[in-house]
């Protein structure tokens, strides 16, 4: 446990009993400031991203698709006649294109499953913003080292593989995005914090919305301007950083002050002195500690396996701009525009079905708290298998379109999931909770990716009709997954004092 000073005369000066609730004027421009600035650098880079997504498959298409005519001039007739006149959405070229995007995207993630619990250690001594920093630099040089490769006539496309490496710096983006959250989490109190995050979450799905038909109108002139374009937006996301307050200052002191209150200030106190590797170590000791709570109630075990399955409906982008453009001879720029779709159907869905099902269970069917967030987390992964279903199998565009708007319904699924596990929980044990959940979703990430771009090839090899493997893979898993959140029991949180067998589910 931090504290925020060395004697205890200081502590009122920072941390009074009401501190929180008669907030001062320059606190509240503070959390103005801090989640405007946050909002700004998450709409910049999702933007920036979403502008970047297709025209950077196109590229990579056009790039695997030139050197497979040049180097394999022997097969191009076997290749023809697949797709008349237009040899770069051949078997061939198609299936590497998928393993490029699914490894690049496994490889980026890879830094933030090692380094997600050194970096939040140097978080809490350094402070926000350097990590902050650190990771926006790492992010930035792995994006111009894809772009080098892929203007480069001379570098395997492959080699941009290698741009995980530059993400050693800061973590990755999953470490970039923690650390906003956690700026906004420092200075907003717990009542206003899930209403602070969602208005970040909604910058996200705004980018999602406007920057795809931007990018695919763009495209229609050169892939290569909205593929610089969006760099260029992520860069100018990253400049109102500069002007954020650090707010480590605030965090230590909303933990003295509950030190404070529960007399176990001394604690925190000698552990914020440590050594930096101490530091470290000591947390990796007391993550090994305090996750045990995890494997001895089954019910959180299973919540936080099924977290990492949740990712798979959103690491399916690039999978879903080929598939439409494989399955219905659709150009990049008009697949791409599913994306914007799809970013449409799930503010729909966060702004006006999800409320309503809320309201509906609780005015109806008396359901509140763990118990809603239970019948929505069985909803919602019904929607997802449903979802995946249908696109696996849809004839036409028509019928697609119908899956990806059902899908959506699914999309909150993690949020839903996430809550109940909260729920189960000590608020002692949030923390570790969190933190096994950042990895569990991580290791979704890092498994999804190939495992689309494998069963999307297997699917162009045995024919159009099972074009959509990956997604009956998806909806086969989130069968599973209903399976499992029909099994969970709801209860309240458990204190386990002895080590003893995981209960049942």
């Amino acid at each position: 446990m931090i504290t925020i000073h060395d004697t205890p005369e200081e502590t009122p000066l920072l941390a009074t009993p009401n501190s929180e609730n008669a907030q001062p004027p320059n606190n509240r421009l503070k959390k103005l400031l801090i989640l405007v600035v946050c909002g700004i650098f998450i709409l910049g880079a999702d933007f920036g991203f979403f502008l970047s997504t297709a025209p950077q498959t196109a590229i990579f298409e056009q790039i695997i698709c030139r050197n497979y005519l040049v180097h394999s001039r022997d097969a191009l007739n076997t290749t023809l006649p697949e797709v008349p006149g237009n040899p770069c959405k051949s078997e061939v070229v198609q299936g590497e294109l998928a393993i490029v995007n699914g490894y690049k995207d496994t490889f980026e993630v890879i830094p933030s499953i090692i380094l997600s619990l050194p970096y939040g250690v140097l978080a809490d001594h350094w402070g926000r913003k350097p990590v902050l920093y650190l990771g926006a630099l790492g992010m930035i040089l792995g994006e111009i080292w894809v772009r080098l490769v892929a203007a480069s006539e001379i570098l395997p496309l492959r080699m941009i593989w290698l741009s995980g490496i530059f993400r050693i710096i800061g973590g990755g983006d999953q470490v970039v995005l923690s650390m906003a959250v956690a700026m906004v989490a420092d200075v907003f109190s717990e009542e206003e914090r899930s209403t602070a995050l969602f208005r970040l979450q909604s910058c996200a799905i705004l980018a999602e919305i406007l920057a795809t038909p931007i990018s695919a109108y763009l495209m229609t002139f050169d892939p290569w301007f909205p593929y610089l374009l969006g760099f260029i937006v992520i860069l100018i996301g990253t400049l109102p950083t500069f002007f954020l307050p650090e707010t480590l200052a605030d965090a230590k002191s909303k933990m003295a002050s509950h030190s404070g209150s529960s007399g176990e200030g001394g604690e925190g106190t000698e552990t914020s002195k440590q050594p930096l590797l101490q530091a470290i170590l000591h947390q990796i000791s007391e993550f090994k500690h305090s996750i045990r709570f995890i494997w001895r109630d089954g019910n959180v075990c299973l919540l936080i396996l099924i977290t990492g399955f949740g990712v798979m409906s959103r690491q399916s982008t690039n999978i879903l701009m080929q598939y439409a453009s494989k399955k219905f001879n659709w150009s990049i720029g008009k697949a791409s525009l599913l994306i914007s779709l799809r970013g449409i159907f799930t503010l729909a869905n966060f702004l006006v079905i999800m409320p309503s099902f809320n309201m509906i269970l609780g005015k109806f069917f008396n359901l509140h708290g763990k118990h809603r967030d239970h019948r929505l987390s069985q909803g919602t992964a019904l929607f997802t298998m449903v979802g995946f279903a249908i696109m696996a199998f849809a004839p036409v565009p028509g019928i697609l379109i119908w899956g990806l708007a059902i899908l959506s319904l699914g999309l909150g699924f993690l949020i839903t999931t996430r809550s109940l596990v909260t729920a189960l929980v000590l608020p002692s044990h949030i923390g570790t909770l969190y933190s096994a959940l950042a990895i569990s979703m991580s290791v979704g990430i890092l498994i999804s990716g190939p495992l689309f771009a494998y069963l999307f090839r297997i699917g162009m090899h045995l024919g159009n009709a099972w074009m959509g493997l990956p997604w009956l893979q998806a909806s086969l898993i989130f069968g599973l997954v209903t399976i499992a959140i029909w099994r969970i029991r709801v209860r309240d949180p458990v204190e386990y004092e002895n080590p003893r067998p995981a209960e049942n589910i």
